[in-house]
């Protein structure tokens, strides 16, 4: 069938776009802004590290389109730096030298974007793409970015300008734990062998068994 060919295409497009080694000293930006023990356990069990979910799907289809769309109609983006240029930044932390390292979306002269697909989206960002967001800013030196977000409904777009330090870095890696989100569990490929599993307190456990 023509749909596990496409679906087989996208498992080796996501893996190739994320996989990287996880290291102490070396934290990827993708990593810092969700649950610390899934880096390890994509680690180990690389082959559960993706999954050919329809929403996961669109979200990376609408990122590289859009991508295409900035690069292909360059008069319409005069000021474009790059797309996926990896960028790294060290910070002193716990007497280590840390190393961050992200590949935002879009770089313009003047700005970083970052680009999302979500079925809703409310008043405010959600936290840890505002996190992520942050943290292109601080990697770029960028004096603003834009977050936007593609739903079925329509786009939003939610702007951030302001100077980021070492300082929220480093409480980025102060509150990075397994999960640094309880919602995280119930979408995560690993939580059924995971020991930092969290089932919320509504959920019926012997349900899980």
């Amino acid at each position: 069938m023509f749909a596990e060919k496409l679906f087989r295409a996208y498992l080796d497009f996501v893996s190739e776009k994320y996989q990287h080694e996880h290291e102490e000293t070396r934290i990827h930006v993708h990593d810092l802004v969700r649950c610390k023990h899934k880096s390890y356990m994509e680690t180990i069990f690389p082959e559960f590290a993706s999954v050919a979910s329809p929403v996961l799907f669109i979200g990376e289809a609408v990122d590289e389109f859009t991508k295409l769309l900035v690069t292909r109609f360059k008069e319409i983006f005069p000021n474009l730096e790059s797309t996926e240029k990896e960028i790294e930044k060290t910070v002193e932390y716990d007497d280590k030298i840390i190393t961050i390292v992200g590949r935002p979306d879009i770089l313009l002269k003047d700005a970083v974007i970052e680009i999302k697909y979500s079925r809703l989206v409310n008043e405010e960002p959600l936290e840890h793409h505002l996190n992520q967001l942050k943290l292109y800013i601080f990697l770029t030196g960028k004096p603003r970015g834009y977050l936007i977000y593609f739903m079925p409904t329509g786009i939003r777009e939610f702007i951030v300008e302001e100077e980021i330090t070492e300082d929220f870095v480093k409480s980025l890696i102060d509150s990075w734990k397994s999960p640094r989100y309880e919602w995280e569990c119930q979408y995560c490929n690993y939580r059924y062998i995971c020991p930092h599993r969290v089932i919320p307190s509504n959920q019926d456990k012997s349900s899980e068994s």
